[in-house]
């Protein structure tokens, strides 16, 4: 963890406490892909980030306007730093346990947390934002995904020509067709790692990267999370569930187009994040994540254009 990063925070934790802090005694929090630094101490958070990526500085106005539209995130306490190009804060810790803590718990205990999942995203897509967002889902970023699924996990991780994939003018409809279809505000990284469970509720983090989208992209990234590799029973009973809790119905084209989106941004993150930074546990995350793309493109529904896509992939994932 870098040196400064321990200093800012321990420095603002000693002056919301009151009490002398030291920088030794913070400890790391499991370690993520998002460029920032968050540690431990003396019951508080806090996080540490440059303007190495985009959306890190879009964190403290996401925190204060979700909360204050009664979406449950961890409160800002008292302490924020900015210099130059670097900021930091403390938060509430919401504890150890997140979903992904879950992966080998019993069914019935999966879906009572992820029915917990879902009703904490419900009301997020339903928030008017008034603070600035991320640039919005539009083709182009659709179009990136696939982008980087071909330049990273086709390319670099499968040895196969990526310019040939990308050529299929079934992605680049797909691409055009969802970005034309109506937006809501969308988590965009809404995965086991990024619910946390604490006093009986799920808590969303880590939504610094939230922009207008649809809801299907959330809910696809949520079940289907090569992380977890939820079993089909449990998806379908939970896809069953989403309307019950008061989720608007959703496009069973729109959520397999979504998931395809999804899971070729994911599998391109897990090679670029395992090669090109040397973590490892990133690679691992691979076999999972084609489970995933080849369950989704295999189920497409008929007659569509995400059909037409999974004709594109199933060829690559069946290798």
């Amino acid at each position: 963890m870098p040196t400064r990063a321990r200093e800012v925070l321990a420095a603002l934790m000693q002056q919301y406490t009151g009490h002398p802090v030291q920088p030794q005694e913070l400890r790391p929090v499991k370690e993520g892909a998002s460029g920032r630094t968050i540690m431990r101490a003396h019951g508080l958070l806090g996080i540490y980030w440059t303007a190495e990526r985009a959306d890190n500085h879009s964190f403290l106005p996401a925190a204060r306007g979700l909360a204050a539209q009664g979406i449950r995130v961890p409160s800002l306490l008292g302490g924020t730093w900015a210099e130059q190009d670097c900021a930091a804060c403390l938060v509430q810790d919401l504890g150890r346990q997140d979903l992904l803590c879950l992966r080998e718990a019993p069914s019935e205990q999966l879906r009572e947390a992820y029915t917990a999942a879902l009703q904490a995203l419900i009301p997020f897509h339903r928030i008017r934002p008034d603070w600035p967002l991320q640039p919005a889902f539009d083709a182009a970023l659709y179009r990136w995904e696939q982008e980087y699924f071909a330049e990273h996990f086709l390319a670099r991780h499968m040895g196969k020509n990526a310019e040939d994939f990308l050529a299929h003018p079934a992605l680049q409809e797909m691409a055009t067709w969802l970005a034309e279809l109506p937006r809501v505000p969308i988590h965009r990284d809404c995965q086991s790692q990024n619910i946390m469970l604490h006093a009986g509720e799920a808590w969303l983090i880590d939504f610094q990267g939230m922009r207008m989208g649809l809801a299907e992209y959330d809910v696809a990234s949520l079940l289907y999370d090569p992380y977890m590799a939820l079993p089909a029973s449990l998806r379908e009973d939970l896809l069953q569930l989403w309307p019950q809790l008061g989720g608007k119905a959703l496009e069973p084209h729109v959520l397999a187009a979504c998931a395809m989106q999804r899971l070729m941004q994911a599998l391109g993150a897990f090679a670029n994040i395992g090669y090109n930074q040397q973590r490892k546990w990133y690679l691992q995350q691979i076999s999972p994540g084609v489970a995933a793309l080849r369950e989704v493109a295999l189920h497409a529904p008929e007659s569509s254009l995400p059909a037409a896509v999974a004709a594109c992939l199933l060829p690559i994932l069946a290798d």
